[in-house]
This record gives C-alpha cells, sequence and structure tokens, in this order.
C-alpha cells in the first residue's frame, strides 16, 4: 500500500475519534482530534468543516469562519452547507464565508 493510503487513514482514524468525542459532548478534545486530522492530511476538507462548527460551537468564530473558508476553497459544496445549516441569508453569506467561489472554479481550470 502507499504512502498516500496510510496518511489518509491515519487522518480519517483522528477524524472518527473526533466525531465520537464530539457526539459524547467532548468538543475541546474533539478539537484536538480535528487539528490532528489535519496535521496528518491539511487536505482533509470535512476535519476542517467539522473543526469550524466545533469552534463555533465553543464560541471562537475567528477560528470557526477560517477553518470554513479554507473548506470551502478545498471543497466548494461546503459553503452551501454551510448556508443551510445556519440558515445564512445569501448577502449575510459573502460576508461570513466570503465570495472564493467564482476565483476557486478559475484556478482550477487554469
Amino acid at each position: 500500500m502507499t504512502e498516500t493510503y496510510w496518511i489518509k487513514k491515519q487522518s480519517q482514524d483522528f477524524f472518527d475519534k473526533a466525531l465520537k468525542l464530539e457526539s459524547e459532548g467532548k468538543t475541546d478534545e474533539a478539537v484536538v482530534c480535528y487539528q490532528e486530522s489535519l496535521r496528518v492530511n491539511p487536505k482533509n476538507s470535512q476535519a476542517l468543516y467539522n473543526l469550524g462548527i466545533a469552534y463555533a460551537t465553543t464560541n471562537k468564530l475567528d477560528q470557526a469562519i477560517s477553518c470554513w473558508r479554507r473548506a470551502i476553497w478545498l471543497e466548494p459544496r461546503f459553503r452551501d452547507e454551510l448556508v443551510k445549516a445556519f440558515l445564512i441569508d445569501d448577502e449575510l453569506s459573502e460576508t461570513v464565508i466570503g465570495d472564493d467561489y467564482p476565483a476557486y472554479i478559475y484556478q482550477k481550470a487554469a
């Protein structure tokens, strides 16, 4: 098996542990596991998205927004999920999570 497989597996293991901790109400411990997941695989967009939720839950909104912006850059579908999850008005979504979606499309196309 390749090194990439093991990196993704280790990242997923930390992510799964974080989900379990969050479901038990241990958000601070979950944050540490999400961070470990991202240390192993910085491109784990789902871990970034969930870390943002954990930060928002603990009222660390600047960190949450930073995570969500990075998650959206890696995986644009998270923008729509955030708008739906938090019932964010379209105009407000540009202020909160940015409007770099079109720039992302052009970067990938180039």
